[in-house]
Order: C-alpha cells, then sequence, then structure tokens
C-alpha cells in the first residue's frame, strides 16, 4: 500500500528538513518500505510525498504514534485534505506485471 501527501508548504527549504527528517524516523517503522519527495514542474509551490508500506495498519501506526508526532506534525501540517492511503491493485515492475486482490469490502 502507498500513502501520496501533496503539500503546499510557505517554506520550501524547511520543509524538506522536516519531511527528510520525518521519513528517516518511518524508515525504523514496522512495515517501511520507501519513500520518495518530488515537486511538480508544473506547480512548482506543489510537493508530494510518497511513502510505500507493507499494509495499511503499518503504515497508520507509523504515522500517528505519539513518539512520532512531534516529526510528523511540522510537515502533514501544510497536506492538502484529501484521501491519502491507497492500496495497491496493478503493479509492473521491471517487465512484470502483478494484479492484488482488493482488501477493502467493495459493498
Amino acid at each position: 500500500m502507498f500513502v501520496i501527501t501533496r503539500h503546499r508548504p510557505t517554506e520550501v527549504a524547511i520543509f524538506l528538513e522536516a519531511a527528510k527528517n520525518m521519513l528517516q524516523i518511518f524508515s525504523n517503522e514496522p512495515g517501511f518500505i520507501n519513500t520518495k519527495i518530488g515537486r511538480s514542474p508544473d506547480d512548482v509551490e506543489t510537493l508530494v510525498i510518497v511513502q510505500n508500506w507493507d499494509s495499511v495498519g503499518n503504515a497508520r501506526r507509523g504515522l500517528n504514534s505519539s513518539k512520532n508526532r512531534v516529526h510528523v506534525w511540522p510537515v502533514m501540517s501544510s497536506a492538502i485534505d484529501e484521501p491519502t492511503m491507497f492500496e495497491t491493485l496493478y503493479e509492473f515492475n521491471q517487465g512484470i506485471g502483478t494484479n492484488f486482490e482488493s482488501m477493502l469490502n467493495e459493498e
């Protein structure tokens, strides 16, 4: 599963340092896989953080942990309010496509 947060920080340099610090903290959390920080060439004021986790539960625990809160808040306070967690349904990697079963109820 992956987490995508879009941000419009007022101070990009400060945001990037805080984001790098937060992601370093996450790297020690169970289930954390990897992450990227990017900027839109179409809107340079919008930055994105993409995190890959092994499960929704581990992602939520990492993001909401009281021990991580001091590192998470400075970054997530600039996040745009929208859905951020997504399950992987299909992945194409190194020439191989893989389908994944949805873990969500589709009622």
